[in-house]
């Protein structure tokens, strides 16, 4: 069975964020810059990553979504393809674990040298989040309010994997979801330990 886009719940999954992104915004820095152990990443770097990996959809959305034509009323659902909807149904978190796990490529890496990092720079990280989440909330209010099928382009891992507006849309909320589940391990192990 194919996922269904609905651009309502995604909008309150982005809130949801939001609010997650707030309480971390309430942890100490330096808490944010431990790592549970020496090759896993420290929340930080979490959060790094996913500002990184959207970004890499940026001029694609926006291009798409200037092309689409606008439509009556609003999309409450919206069907996605084969390939799409595999890779969506895998992403988030189920039942406490985080599935279908990947190495990152290299292009998606955070580049932060955590031994050098402020409390300034971590400050900057969370606003740069935030605003990648205010970026996400922006296209998926746009998309729901458009014909989104007509337009494909290329996911960040090359062609092989083609998205419409709406269904990159929930990738990259899906994956920034198991993120946000990522971090709440790793804060979790560090008081653990």
């Amino acid at each position: 069975m194919r996922v269904i886009i609905k651009p309502t719940y995604q909008i309150q999954r982005i809130h949801q964020l939001q609010n997650q992104l707030s309480a971390l915004r309430e942890i100490d820095a330096k808490q944010l810059m431990k790592r549970p152990h020496p090759k896993a990443w420290c929340a930080i770097e979490v959060v790094e990553h996913m500002i990184v990996s959207q970004a890499t959809y940026t001029q694609k959305m926006d291009g798409a979504i200037a092309q689409l034509k606008p439509i009556q009323g609003d999309n409450d659902a919206i069907p996605t393809r084969a390939m799409a909807s595999y890779l969506i149904k895998r992403f988030p978190p189920k039942d406490g674990k985080i599935r279908l796990k990947m190495k990152t490529s290299k292009q998606f890496k955070p580049m932060l040298d955590v031994e050098q990092l402020t409390s300034e720079k971590v400050d900057e990280i969370m606003d740069n989040m935030s605003k990648s989440l205010d970026q996400l909330l922006g296209w998926v209010e746009q998309t729901r309010k458009k014909d989104v099928l007509p337009v494909r382009f290329n996911s960040a891992i090359g062609p092989i994997v083609k998205f419409n507006a709406s269904e990159a849309s929930e990738f990259i909320l899906c994956h920034t979801e198991r993120h946000f589940f990522q971090i709440s391990n790793v804060l979790k192990a560090i008081k653990e330990r």
